[in-house]
């Protein structure tokens, strides 16, 4: 088994997408104007979490509505872009798409770069600085410098190698799909979300499975009564089970937070399977193709 503490095993990250990590703080760019609101965002592929965080209108009648073009949308972005042009709200396209107004490169670490932009734009300021700092603590604990027994997001990846894991968020259901979307781009590993009912889920369809040997690993995010009755379940129908408590703060840093321990969980998982965390050229293919 490979060893995280070791520095050759960090030669799989050919592109350096830890030094990405360990920088993601205030990158990305800054809105040239201030933007009148009411604000509604219309959001695709890598701004799709960034969105969820805010939960902006998806529309508004007047106003500023932006459009996230995060690619991955099959021209339906550029469509509703279309549309939204036709009425009276102003269209601030945003993302990798030939035309838009502000450019951001695309990444697995986007979303933050889309949550920052869409902060900075609708003047929210305080909020970003609340981001910026729960951030700032996860990275003291999460960097390759960190040895194994402080460092959460390590020791979580020894625990989901050679496992599948299954992500269950209650505090905020997007999350899960942030996990899953994280695990599968800089991971290369598959995972799996409860539907909308997760609780009737694990009681019933994780119980056949459990009998067959499939090594699950449950990934509780963020705590509270949902989950410990979750955990209840869990326990006796997956091979391990991982609490991932949320830190103080309001939910929008406790969210981020909890993502950006993932990305860094992602990324030594990649690295126990021996691949490179950075974007495989297949994925260049499919943007532009979508």
């Amino acid at each position: 088994m490979r060893d995280l503490d070791r520095e050759e095993n960090y030669l799989a990250d050919r592109r350096g997408l830890a030094l990405e990590l360990r920088d993601l703080v205030s990158t990305g760019p800054v809105p040239p104007e201030a933007y009148p609101g009411p604000h509604g965002v219309l959001a695709y592929g890598e701004g799709w979490f960034a969105a969820q965080l805010l939960s902006l209108p998806e529309w508004v009648e007047e106003g500023t509505l932006f459009l996230l073009e995060g690619g991955y949308d099959l021209g339906e972005a550029a469509a509703m872009g279309l549309l939204a042009e036709s009425g009276r709200a102003r269209v601030v396209r945003v993302g990798f798409r030939e035309g838009g107004e502000v450019y951001l490169a695309p990444s697995p670490l986007s979303p933050y770069r889309y949550l920052r932009f869409l902060l900075l734009a609708t003047g929210r300021e305080e909020a970003l600085e609340e981001v910026d700092q729960a951030l700032l603590r996860e990275r003291r604990r999460l960097a390759p410098e960190v040895p194994l027994e402080e460092n959460p997001a390590k020791f979580l990846a020894y625990t989901l190698l050679e496992r599948l894991p299954l992500f269950y968020s209650p505090f905020f259901r997007p999350l899960e799909g942030a996990a899953q979307s994280l695990f599968a781009r800089i991971g290369k590993n598959l995972s799996l979300t409860p539907p909308f009912s997760a609780l009737e889920f694990f009681l019933t369809g994780l119980e056949a499975r459990h009998e067959q040997g499939d090594p699950l690993a449950a990934v509780l995010l963020g705590g509270g009564e949902a989950a410990s009755l979750a955990k209840e379940i869990l326990e006796t129908r997956v091979d391990a089970l991982a609490e991932v408590p949320a830190p103080e703060g309001s939910r929008l840093a406790q969210a981020m937070a909890l993502w950006y321990r993932l990305a860094w969980t992602a990324y030594y998982l990649a690295l126990l399977y021996g691949v490179d965390p950075s974007d495989q050229e297949v994925l260049e293919r499919l943007r532009e193709a979508s």
